[in-house]
């Protein structure tokens, strides 16, 4: 029997039953519909992810504080380490560095208001964040030194507390206080692992902690939440960070043979992190989504078993004209295979489709992010063929073992 002949053959017997092999092929369907759709989405949140991370840039460090090894406290970073750091005859391979002292806020004007994140920052945070001013003007280094009590809005953050009005020269109360709106940024998005920077309020660090910080610190000190370094470029980022290193824990007058009181992550580290997190996401997901295809398979199996105890008679007469047991182990697992296969692709059909649905679905401001990718399409056609040879290989050797004799006196 050839290729061509066994395709027909096994065709003709499973349309002989088209409502028992439509209840089959909607198990594979519905095994298969679920492993692109759940995949799909976890593989979209995996690009979401290092999208948002990779366009904050290549070349920024990240040092926030960590705990003492000794007694367990929380350690500190502050403003000083800043000043430390930026000093370039220092450090040849820091291009900036930037202060981020982190809170949630309320953020009022008139009647509209809403909770939000309020950083702390310098007016280096436009350059290293790589922001864009959408009206007025940055923060400045006069606003840090005077405690000056004025905000930049992200741009979504001025469209809901502002509305159409003029932004700029408006007073926007923050956890109570009055200040000064001078700039609204351009709408950048993203935001993953956080509040989007669209819709944050940045003020000077200096305001931050001496107006709304209820933090008790040394007089004079700044205690930040977190340092953003910037290195010249990407190549450099490695020899930033020892230099980093370096100048903090002479700062912090840590010795030789003790461990650092800080933390310091690349951004390289950051993203390997994330994306280990969410292909283990991915995997988990498609592991759920496999057990309705596990589940689609036993039903193969089950018309399949069904299929050779109908057709006794018939595999009888077949061994009786000459056909071998190859031929019949050949047709029923071919029989198999044609009805996974054909499962398979309108599986893959169909959550090509519900993946495109799934995609105009909002989240936030944002669409919900989807990915419809060639090795998902293999994988699932894949797995749906080996699933239809796996389980009708039973039936089919059970068939095949069939005696013409006993098969033909069976009623």
């Amino acid at each position: 029997m050839n290729f061509y002949t066994i395709l027909k053959t096994s065709i003709n017997s499973l349309s002989t039953n088209k409502l028992r092999s439509g209840l089959t092929l909607l198990g594979i369907i519905i095994g298969i519909l679920s492993v692109i759709s759940l995949m799909g989405m976890g593989k979209g949140f995996e690009k979401s992810v290092t999208d948002t991370i990779e366009s904050l840039g290549t070349n920024l460090i990240f040092i926030s504080p960590s705990r003492d090894s000794r007694s367990g406290a929380q350690t500190i970073i502050s403003l000083k380490d800043v000043q430390v750091l930026a000093d370039e005859r220092k450090n040849t391979s820091i291009k900036s560095v930037t202060p981020e002292l982190i809170q949630m806020g309320k953020l009022n004007f008139g009647n509209n208001w809403k909770y939000t994140q309020v950083y702390g920052i310098t007016q280096n945070y436009k350059d290293v964040r790589n922001l864009e001013m959408k009206y007025g003007s940055f923060l400045s280094d006069i606003h840090v030194e005077n405690i000056s009590e004025v905000a930049v809005l992200g741009f979504k953050a001025a469209n809901e507390l502002l509305g159409n009005r003029n932004p700029i020269g408006q007073y926007v109360k923050i956890n109570g206080r009055s200040m000064m709106v001078i700039g609204v940024l351009k709408e950048k998005g993203g935001g993953f692992g956080g509040v989007s920077i669209d819709d944050r309020a940045l003020i000077p660090v200096t305001t931050a902690h001496f107006r709304f910080s209820s933090n008790n610190t040394t007089p004079g000190t700044v205690n930040l939440n977190s340092i953003v370094v910037e290195a010249i470029n990407s190549e450099s980022v490695n020899k930033a960070l020892l230099e980093a290193t370096s100048v903090l824990r002479f700062n912090h007058k840590i010795g030789a043979d003790e461990d650092d009181d800080f933390q310091i992550l690349n951004q390289q580290d950051i993203l390997e992190t994330f994306q280990t997190i969410t292909q283990g996401i991915t995997i988990f997901l498609g592991a759920v989504a496999g057990i309705s295809l596990l589940v689609g398979g036993i039903g193969v199996m089950n018309i399949m078993l069904v299929s050779v105890t109908e057709r006794t008679r018939e595999i009888g007469i077949r061994k009786s004209l000459g056909a071998k047991r190859k031929d019949i182990l050949l047709q029923f697992v071919s029989e198999s295979i044609v009805l996974s296969s054909l499962g398979g692709m309108v599986g893959i059909f169909l959550g090509w489709v519900s993946l495109y649905f799934i995609g105009q679905v909002k989240i936030g401001d944002d669409l919900f992010n989807t990915e419809f990718t060639l090795d998902i399409v293999l994988l699932s056609f894949g797995v749906s063929a080996i699933t239809g040879l796996f389980f009708g290989i039973f039936p089919a050797v059970r068939a095949s073992k069939l005696q013409p004799v006993d098969a033909l006196r069976y009623q």
